[in-house]
């Protein structure tokens, strides 16, 4: 991908981290009472595991203790919900101290109970405000045009790869979980493990979805759809692939070829407790709004839990670039 976070074009992205504000949407409702003590809180360049990690130190308590839906971005206001039981609260001193510590890095917007904590498991919705700073004044035909881009890219949609912040800050999550896979490494945290393992099938799927798009959207025979939407296996323990000797077979025996997904790998996600899914390959983004502020543009969505806005704005960017050079 073309570094479009800096690059000089009509319009950057994230020049502050007000810039992109991410807000998350419980699947459920939460009752006010039950063992779960969950807290709504704000934070600012940092990511969640940071968080979860000054949480354990301070309090010293095992990361499993912790309960969040997903991991957000670090350079972004986000706001999203923690919970923790209230054996594990009583064993800290209460819910004061949780909060003490928690609102060092970061802002407590409000507290209630729910009768189980939040999972990753959760199907979560992610709602996002993004702005796009324009780098010049923009004449309102470009205006119009580029607006009619980023309309386009919503009905449309885009493809589904893994973001970014799934592989680390250096992006080598990957190769530890593929070493891990391959008996070359060992980690004896068991939540380590797992998110370095989750990692590594990331980038398997990215692999397999490069290599899928140029067949186009149409199914293949026997592809697995999920609410009608085309997906490509996660491959972790149970992995539900395509029947044999059709042509979505076939595609995917020779991926699993290629990158030698064998008996061994699949062994390591089961002893891991990581159990394989369908991804949608391609996402269209819902409550979906675009306006400007002057020349900026200001661009509203909902995506799901399994979709990384970083992607979208990736494509928006790229598609913007290509009206730039246009109007030369």
């Amino acid at each position: 991908m073309g570094n479009y976070w800096e690059k000089k074009s009509l319009f950057l992205f994230k020049q502050k981290s007000f810039d992109f504000i991410v807000e998350e949407i419980l699947p459920f409702k939460l009752d006010g009472k039950g063992d779960a003590f969950f807290v709504y809180f704000e934070k600012q360049n940092m990511t969640t595991m940071w968080v979860i990690e000054h949480l354990c130190r301070e309090l010293k308590i095992s990361r499993l203790t912790l309960g969040v839906a997903w991991l957000k971005d670090k350079d972004a206001i986000t706001r999203q919900r923690i919970s923790i039981y209230q054996s594990a609260l009583k064993r800290i001193w209460g819910e004061k101290v949780f909060l003490e510590k928690l609102s060092n890095v970061a802002r407590i917007i409000e507290t209630t109970y729910h009768v189980k904590p939040v999972q990753m498991t959760d199907n979560i919705i992610n709602h996002f405000a993004i702005r796009l700073r324009a780098t010049q004044k923009l004449s309102q035909e470009i205006k119009e045009k580029a607006k009619s881009i980023i309309e386009k890219l919503f009905a449309e949609g885009f493809p589904n790869f893994f973001g970014a912040q799934r592989f680390g800050i250096n992006g080598k999550n990957w190769e530890i979980g593929k070493a891990i896979v391959e008996k070359k490494t060992s980690i004896k945290d068991s939540f380590e493990a797992r998110f370095k393992l989750q990692a590594y099938s990331s980038w398997l799927f990215n692999q397999y979805l490069k290599e899928r798009l140029p067949l186009g959207k149409e199914p293949l025979e026997w592809e697995i759809l999920k609410d009608w939407h085309i997906t490509a296996p996660v491959f972790w323990d149970d992995t539900k692939l395509a029947n044999p000797n059709t042509k979505a077979w076939e595609f995917q025996k020779q991926f699993i070829e290629k990158y030698k997904i064998n008996s061994d790998f699949f062994s390591c996600f089961k002893k891991n407790k990581i159990f394989g899914i369908p991804r949608t390959i391609w996402v269209k983004p819902t409550k979906n709004s675009v306006r400007y502020q002057w020349d900026d543009l200001l661009i509203e969505f909902n995506l799901g839990s399994w979709s990384y806005a970083s992607i979208l704005i990736y494509q928006m960017l790229e598609s913007l670039e290509k009206l730039q050079e246009k109007s030369k």
